[in-house]
């Protein structure tokens, strides 16, 4: 099983293509489509094949492929408890993706 990138709105730009994990906060949904507001503030409308229930304002984790720095095809959805700190995880996957090139591969077969 593939690894997804963890990622908020500044660095969608350079996944577009890609499959990724992205945190945020339910801006609107009308079940098919939401907009989100990404751990760094940044807005993205996510779309989605079945209908996925999230409230205004609840916080979300998303699986989705990168269409472009804005838009994002969603796959599934996972409502996070409301005392889950966007701040922290912000910080926390900008720091990992600064040293990504550092992170270990599994060796080749």
């Amino acid at each position: 099983m593939e690894t997804k990138p963890r990622v908020n709105g500044s660095m969608l730009a350079d996944k577009v293509g890609q499959e990724i994990v992205a945190v945020g906060r339910v801006i609107t949904n009308d079940g098919k489509s939401m907009k989100l507001e990404l751990s760094d503030g940044a807005s993205v409308l996510v779309s989605f094949v079945d209908v996925m229930e999230a409230m205004p304002n609840s916080l979300v984790e998303v699986n989705a492929r990168v269409n472009d720095s804005r838009t994002l095809s969603g796959m599934a959805l996972v409502v996070l408890n409301d005392n889950f700190d966007l701040k922290i995880y912000n910080e926390a996957i900008t720091f990992a993706s600064r040293y990504e090139l550092f992170v270990m591969q599994p060796a080749a077969a």
